[in-house]
């Protein structure tokens, strides 16, 4: 049974989810909710509230429409290879730079692998992952699609996905320490396009899951954050990482960028 109107349903789960994120988050600061719920339980709210939604759009098989695109695989190994080392790579290549205008073009860049030994590290960033892609690409992302492009569609997705995050930055949890609130907007226009560009072309979640695990890794790996190298360097590698996103949609597609048009 179909309670909610199709029309105006990503505009009122988006609402609902700043909502319940800002209160969840309220409680928590204020010893209302066990502070060991933080870390997983705001995403596992998001996750329940996107099945919800779904159902009352669309019914039990709103729940399919979710979940689906993670169970599409079959695609090239090439995107398989983009999703795991392309923002290693861009990092790596942006330090490689730094280097060169400092004058110290062949000095080593410290790679620190140990973390992904880390299990319980690692298993929090792969659910994370899976339940971030799942609501915000395979199910908000899809509502978008029906009134705007694919790439205007992103750049709305993170702005909602940067708002989502903002209780959580004020309150000083799971965020880098003193980064200026523009640069994590950054942060977010660029992830969302570069998942969109990648889900346009795939269809599959489970590609744009593994990109998006691989980039939370990544700050892990390579020192690009502002504590491990200096708040410049990740400027520009956050506003580069943006501005790669839109040459890929530039270059490749999906096109028009910012008047609805017909492409897929």
């Amino acid at each position: 049974m179909k309670i909610l109107n199709s029309d105006n349903l990503v505009w009122t789960f988006l609402a609902a989810a700043l909502l319940v994120q800002a209160t969840f988050v309220y409680c928590v600061a204020n010893s209302l909710i066990p502070d060991n719920y933080y870390n997983m339980g705001r995403f596992y709210i998001l996750f329940i509230l996107a099945l919800g939604f779904a159902v009352l759009s669309k019914g039990p098989g709103g729940i399919l429409d979710i979940v689906r695109p993670m169970l599409v695989w079959k695609v090239s190994p090439w995107w398989y290879l983009y999703a795991i080392f392309w923002l290693i790579a861009f990092a790596v290549l942006v330090l490689f730079i730094k280097n060169v205008f400092e004058g110290n073009a062949f000095k080593e860049i410290p790679l620190t692998f140990g973390v992904l030994g880390n299990f319980g590290l690692m298993k929090g960033i792969f659910s994370v992952a899976f339940i971030e892609e799942m609501v915000w690409i395979g199910f908000v992302l899809t509502l978008l699609r029906k009134k705007f492009t694919w790439f205007v569609a992103s750049q709305i997705l993170a702005v909602f996905w940067y708002l989502w995050w903002m209780p959580a930055i004020l309150y000083g949890r799971a965020v880098i320490p003193d980064l200026p609130l523009p640069i994590l907007w950054f942060h977010y226009m660029g992830i969302a396009a570069t998942c969109a560009w990648v889900y346009y072309f795939t269809k599959s979640g489970l590609i744009v899951a593994l990109m998006q695990m691989l980039t939370n890794t990544v700050s892990l790996i390579v020192p690009v954050l502002p504590h491990l190298s200096d708040m410049q360097t990740y400027v520009i590698f956050i506003v580069g990482k943006f501005l790669l996103a839109a040459t890929l949609f530039f270059i490749f597609g999906p096109k028009p960028l910012f008047r609805k048009g017909n492409s897929g």
